[in-house]
């Protein structure tokens, strides 16, 4: 059995190289400890540094005889709750900082995103004045939610040939589009 008094000792008495010892024995445990409840790897091996750091510094506290191990964890607790403590604030201040860029520039972004919406939408009854009365109606057609069957009969078209109207009525559309918002870029 390990016996951490008698390193601690060592250590107090000013072979403070003896601390080694202890951070081989516990190292794997306070790593341990930490990783089980941290989300990243580093992050508990850089609180079990510091757990061993402030050991080391306080060791002079630690009374002789009592469980070192336990000792420890209570150190190791002590900067996870600090850790978790200062992590929440960030977050908590990255989530306000957000939502203030949100509010400072949302009403920009609404005006952009309605212009944007309305030169789209201007080029596409540009685009659908130019194309021929037959695709056109085909078009409405299909935005008033007409049936197929329906405008089969009204137009004198068999539905294969509708769809055929259509698939290219919508590449020329797409194109046309296309086209014109590459001029205003």
């Amino acid at each position: 059995m390990f016996d951490a008094d008698k390193f601690v000792k060592q250590v107090l008495s000013g072979n403070k190289d003896a601390f080694r010892f202890l951070v081989r024995e516990f190292g794997l445990l306070v790593r341990g400890y930490l990783a089980a409840r941290v989300y990243h790897l580093s992050d508990a091996e850089d609180l079990a540094q510091e757990t061993f750091l402030v050991a080391f510094k306080k060791l002079r506290d630690y009374e002789l005889g009592s469980n070192f191990r336990a000792w420890l964890l209570s150190i190791a607790k002590f900067h996870l709750t600090n850790h978790w403590r200062k992590n929440r604030r960030r977050a908590d201040i990255m989530e306000q900082f957000r939502h203030d860029i949100a509010v400072a520039i949302g009403s920009e972004m609404e005006h952009a995103s309605n212009k944007v919406k309305t030169n789209q939408i201007n080029h596409l009854l540009d685009c659908i004045a130019k194309l021929p009365d037959r695709s056109r109606k085909i078009i409405r057609a299909g935005l008033d939610g007409v049936r197929l069957e329906t405008l089969s009969n009204e137009m004198n078209l068999k539905p294969n040939a509708i769809y055929q109207i259509r698939h290219r009525t919508h590449r020329i559309l797409r194109d046309c589009i296309n086209s014109a918002s590459q001029t205003l870029t």
